[in-house]
Order: C-alpha cells, then sequence, then structure tokens
C-alpha cells in the first residue's frame, strides 16, 4: 500500500469529529516481509486478521453528539481499504477536514495500525488534534498520551459527556482544563491529567441503526449483521478478558463490575432497528445478555420478537433454563445459542473461567434446547488456557467428533479458537502471568506496536504457557483446526471440496509458519531482511489470499463480499471510491 500521491481525488468531508477504524496492521498491502497466515483471527466472526470491527461506542457517540448538534462522522478504513486495495491513503486523508480526529484502541491488536494511522494524519493535517479512546487507550493512557502522535486521550466505559464537554472547548486551553477523563498536550507540549472522575452508574444509550449504511447491490452471501449490548463489563471473571469482572474494576477504579443500559434505551435501539429495510435479511447478535436479570431479558426477547430478524444469536455462559429456552425459541424461528466451555476438559474450563456444567450436562441440554426449538448451538472451545498442552487440545478435538456424531444433522456447530495474537492486556492472567502458568513477552504499549510488525507470527504473539510455547500454541492450533475441518466434512456439516480447500491454507500455513519465524529469528538484521526479501514472492502470494477484498472464516468457508457488515462505514459512496482506486492503478 503505498503513501506518495496518486492521481485523482475525494469529495471533501468535513465534520466536528470524524472517527476512524484503523486495520490491525495498517499497511498490510504490498508487505514482502511480514507473514498473516490463515486462521489468525476469530473462527466465528466475519472478519479477517485486520480485525474489522470497531466498537460499538463509536455509533452510541455518533447519537449522543449529533443529538445535540455536531457533526459526527464514522469511517471504517480497515474495510475501505481490504474492498478498495489500491487506494491511496493520503489521497484519502487530504480528503478529510474535521476539527477532530478519533482513533479506537479498543482490542490491543489495533496497536500498531491505530498509532500507524495517527502518524499519517499528524503529517498530512499537523493541525488537527488526534484523541485516542477504548479499553486498551484506558488501560495504556499514560504511555499513549507521550506518543508524538497522539494529543489526547479518553479515559472510559462511557465517554458521551466528556466528549461533548470537549467538542465544545477545542482551541480553548483554560475550558480543556474542565473535561474529565481527559488526557492531553497543551500548545507547549506539556502533559495534562483532568483526572478520570466521569464514570456513569448507567451504560451508554441505544444505537440509531436508522444511519446504518445500505448492503451492496450485490446479493452474492451478503453478510448482513446488526448487534445490541445490554451492559458494560461482566459478572463472571474469566481470567483471560479485559472486560471481566476484576480487569473492569481495576481498569475503571470500580467497586462495580456491571454497568447497565436503561431499558427505554434499549426500546430506542429495537425501534430503530425496526426501521431497517428488508430487517427481514438481518442476522440479529445479543450481546452480553448472560448478564442480565431474568426480567430485563424478558423484556429484551419481547423486542427481539417484535423485530423479525432472519436469525437471532445469543452466547450463554451458563445452560440456559427451559422457561428462558422457550421464550427464545419463540422470540425468533432461527434462534442460535453460542456457548464457550472453552475446554472439553471440566478442570481446564474453571481455570479459565468458565466450568459451570460437564461434558455430558451440556450434551443433555443441547438436545433438550434443540427439541424446545432452538435452531442451532455453536459451541466455542479455546487454545491457550491454564493446564492446556498439546494432548488435551486434541482431546477436546476428538470430543468434538462425538458431538458431530451425536447431533449429525442437528445444526449443533463446534469450533476451535486459538488465542492469538494477544493475550488482553489488563485482564487477570496478564497481570499475574506466573501465578496462572503464563509468560508475558510484551507488557508496554511500545512493546506491542513493536511486536506486531515482526515478520513470524509466533513472534508476534504476546505470551505463551508452561504447557505451550508460543511455537506450540501456533502449530498445535492449527494442527487441531485442520482435524476438525475434515470431521466436519466425515459428518457433512462441510462439502468435501470446501474441507479440502480449507485444509490445504492450514497445511500452507502449518509448513511456511516455520519458515518465517526461522528467518525472523536470526539476530543479525540485515541478513533477516535479506533473508525475508528473498521469500518475499511467496509471502506475498499467501498473505493476498488472505487479503481478497473479502472475507471467509471457520464457521462460514466461503468467500463473502465486504460491505454489508453492521460497522462497514466507508464515508463515500462506492462510485467515487472506484473512480479513485481506477485512477490510482492507472
Amino acid at each position: 500500500m503505498s503513501i506518495n500521491d496518486s492521481v485523482g481525488s475525494l469529495p471533501a468531508i468535513s465534520a466536528d469529529l470524524l472517527l476512524i477504524h484503523a486495520p490491525a496492521f495498517f499497511d498490510f498491502r504490498g508487505r514482502r516481509d511480514i507473514y498473516f497466515p490463515y486462521l489468525s483471527t476469530s473462527g466465528d466472526v466475519p472478519i479477517t486478521p485486520l480485525y474489522e470491527y470497531f466498537p460499538l461506542g463509536f455509533k452510541t457517540l455518533q447519537r449522543v453528539l449529533s443529538e445535540r448538534g455536531h457533526d459526527v462522522k464514522i469511517l471504517n478504513l480497515a474495510s475501505l481499504l481490504l474492498k478498495y486495495p489500491e487506494l491511496n491513503v493520503d489521497a484519502l486523508v487530504r480528503s478529510l477536514h474535521p476539527r477532530l480526529f478519533g482513533i479506537d484502541l479498543n482490542w490491543m491488536m489495533h496497536v500498531q495500525g491505530s498509532l500507524a494511522v495517527a502518524g499519517v494524519l499528524k503529517r498530512v493535517h499537523s493541525e488537527i488534534p488526534v484523541i485516542f479512546g477504548g479499553i486498551s487507550a484506558t488501560y495504556y493512557a499514560q504511555e499513549l498520551i507521550q506518543d508524538p502522535r497522539v494529543d489526547m486521550v479518553m479515559r472510559g466505559y462511557d465517554t458521551h459527556v466528556p466528549m461533548l464537554q470537549l467538542l465544545e472547548s477545542l482551541g480553548d486551553e483554560e475550558k480543556l482544563r474542565q473535561v474529565p477523563n481527559l488526557l492531553w498536550k497543551g500548545r507547549s507540549g506539556q502533559v495534562r491529567d483532568n483526572g478520570y472522575g466521569h464514570k456513569p452508574q448507567r451504560f451508554s444509550c441505544g444505537i440509531d441503526w436508522s444511519t446504518l449504511p445500505p448492503p451492496p447491490a450485490s446479493r452474492t452471501l451478503p453478510i448482513l449483521e446488526v448487534l445490541s449490548t445490554q451492559n458494560a463489563g461482566c459478572s463472571n471473571n474469566c481470567g483471560w478478558c479485559a472486560g471481566s469482572r476484576d480487569a473492569f474494576r481495576r481498569t475503571h477504579n470500580l467497586s462495580r463490575s456491571v454497568i447497565r443500559k436503561p431499558l427505554y434505551e434499549v426500546e430506542f435501539e429495537f425501534r430503530t432497528l425496526r426501521q431497517l429495510p428488508e430487517r427481514e435479511r438481518y442476522h440479529f447478535y445479543s450481546v452480553g445478555s448472560y448478564t442480565e436479570s431474568r426480567s430485563r431479558f424478558d423484556y429484551f426477547l419481547e423486542q427481539v420478537a417484535q423485530a423479525g430478524f432472519k436469525s437471532v444469536s445469543y452466547e450463554q455462559f451458563r445452560l440456559t433454563d427451559e422457561v428462558t429456552l422457550r421464550k427464545m425459541a419463540a422470540a425468533n424461528p432461527c434462534t442460535v445459542i453460542t456457548l464457550s466451555p472453552e475446554s472439553h476438559n471440566q478442570r481446564i474450563s474453571k481455570l479459565a473461567g468458565r466450568g459451570n456444567y460437564s461434558c455430558d450436562e451440556m450434551e443433555r441440554w443441547i438436545a433438550r434446547a434443540l427439541d424446545l426449538g432452538i435452531c442451532e448451538i455453536d459451541i466455542w472451545y479455546f487454545v491457550g488456557m491454564p493446564e492446556q498442552d498439546e494432548r488435551s487440545v486434541m482431546e477436546t478435538v476428538q470430543y468434538c467428533a462425538r458431538l458431530l456424531k451425536l447431533f449429525k444433522g442437528r445444526n449443533v456447530v463446534p469450533l476451535l479458537c486459538p488465542m492469538i495474537p494477544f493475550l488482553d492486556p489488563g485482564s487477570n492472567f496478564f497481570e499475574a502471568p506466573k501465578r496462572h502458568g503464563y509468560r508475558v513477552f510484551y507488557r508496554s504499549l511500545k512493546d506491542h506496536e513493536q511486536g506486531m510488525e515482526r515478520a513470524s507470527l509466533i513472534h508476534r504473539i504476546n505470551y505463551e504457557t508452561k504447557w505451550l510455547n508460543r511455537a506450540d500454541l501456533v502449530r498445535v492450533s492449527y494442527q487441531g483446526v485442520r482435524r476438525l475441518t475434515e470431521l466436519k466434512a466425515e459428518f457433512g456439516m462441510y462439502p468435501r471440496g470446501v474441507a479440502e480447500s480449507v485444509c490445504k491454507k492450514l497445511d500452507e500455513a502449518l509448513e511456511f509458519v516455520p519458515v518465517v519465524h526461522e528467518i525472523d529469528s536470526l539476530p543479525n538484521a540485515s541478513i533477516r531482511r535479506r533473508e525475508l526479501e528473498r521469500i518475499g514472492d511467496e509471502i506475498l502470494r499467501l498473505d493476498d489470499a488472505i487479503f481478497f477484498s473479502g472475507v471467509a472464516n471457520q464457521a462460514f468457508p466461503v468467500p463473502r463480499e465486504i460491505g454489508g457488515r453492521w460497522f462497514d462505514e466507508m464515508l463515500w459512496d462506492s462510485a467515487s471510491l472506484e473512480n479513485l482506486a481506477q485512477s490510482a492503478a492507472a
């Protein structure tokens, strides 16, 4: 991806606040020295290793600030550059003229891309301030504000009031001193800390989904999805998660671990969802339902029933009771429930923060849930948990074979998801790694940014365990997913040709990861660069198979186009983008 001048331009965009979501790795196109192997992200989310999801806070900020007279726009640069790889980043940025740029650093995997994009913004528009926000930005706020590419950091899980006050204070340093939660640099470059005191007891607001961009004209396997979250934080305490009970309290210095959305905001959100054209074609994903009380969840299900979505999915922490199962099935004829026991071994599951039920209990529950009208059960297993060695991972895969056989033809879908590249900073395992059998390689913001720039996926991972070192973590994960893919073909879940295609990509990764890693481990930098250049053509070939202007994941391993996902906010119309892309290519 070149950042040199190019022919052509885009219509100018002005705004009070322009929120930009960066790719996890900024310069992912045309790099001959960084290998992105197949499967290096979640197995069930319709994204690539660039992690195109932006935090839902973008949408709530847009609503709150817009209702108070401010022009707020969203640009998903990750989606845009995937769909239009020829686009020149400088040409894009020159067309942007907001009063303030906002970049999310919510998930740590965006650290390299977010800071690199901030660097481009400062180079092209040095006069426009850049502010960061999100969970990881809050955790690393003091280090982040020292970076010359960053002018401000807004801490918090709900920053609506501070951001409103900030927009009304831009350019006035005396007023900026009064903005809560803000770290910022004055004109002299001195860092000022306004404290972190705005911690509301109610969470967020409902998203206005009426502003959702229309789906693409093509109807070839579109990904049409919307979602809702009813709370921030969590009542559960999974050790690997930065949003868990202890991690949430620690990061935000709170006694409470769950901040709930008012029901009238939930109702607002669903009212706008019911206004979506062709909403019967959309999948709806409910986030955080497992922390809701029965009465609040019953109210939520009433809203789901009125919405008329194509399908609905809920993640459930425990085995849902029969009364609730009946209500979920009644609310939508295609209801999907996701369980995430992390391991078939209940001891490992408990050490990971789960372990609420045995395999036998889960099997009996699955059979009953399907009989009650639940359409599909997805079951997530992780790789990278405490006491989980190679044998345990493969035993999990064998247990998946049992599930596939037991529920053949009944939409029970096991998934194996390696926890890569990062163990969440701020999580219990990250904070006390030795206690849980972990070793953490990257502790600082800078460590993680530099780690993401390593050629080898193994070196990009920020942790290992006593039972699986980084190289074994990658190898065992790929071997496990490969075997699970074969099993899904054997039991008729995947067509044989689809499974063979997936296995071929996994085999390529298993063969090429060690090649890249050996070179990336060379101590002499000049020799390392020379050897990476020698295999550069193969790196490009394999990377291009991952970044192909579309997405295919473990759950749905068939290429699907980018442009219909709720987070595909591309700012300009497709004609303008295609014209610029053609000019750049010429």
